[in-house]
């Protein structure tokens, strides 16, 4: 799977945390469980990070093509998996990465037990 990070808020650069930090902290949980693929554009993790003041929420979800054949045989864009958490940072950047990596840990606990088969 590929991943999507988006842009943060002027709030999350003001305590020194960056796309480049979520990129890289998301992609070694995904590379550690032999999921992570930049080559291709679907499925992927999107990873939405907002910041404000010092409360901070985290939206992870996972994106695919889903066939469906009672809409005339189309595939659909959907979201199959999501999870929202929220919290406060008290200007740790540090914080937020931790509690998103446990956030993607979750995922990953979900994602290789629904796909434990495919993952083998």
């Amino acid at each position: 799977m590929d991943l999507v990070v988006e842009r943060l808020s002027e709030a999350a650069y003001a305590i020194d945390l960056s796309e480049d930090i979520i990129q890289t902290a998301v992609e070694s949980r995904l590379r550690s469980a032999r999921l992570y693929q930049s080559d291709i554009a679907l499925p992927y993790l999107y990873v939405n990070v907002h910041v404000f003041q010092r409360a901070f929420s985290i939206r992870l979800e996972y994106k695919k093509y889903l066939y469906d054949a009672q809409f005339a045989h189309r595939s659909l864009f959907a979201t199959t998996w999501s999870l929202n958490s929220l919290g406060t940072h008290g200007g740790d950047a540090g914080y937020i990465v931790a509690a998103l990596s446990q956030d993607v840990d979750r995922f990953l606990v979900d994602f290789l037990r629904v796909n434990e088969d495919a993952c083998e």
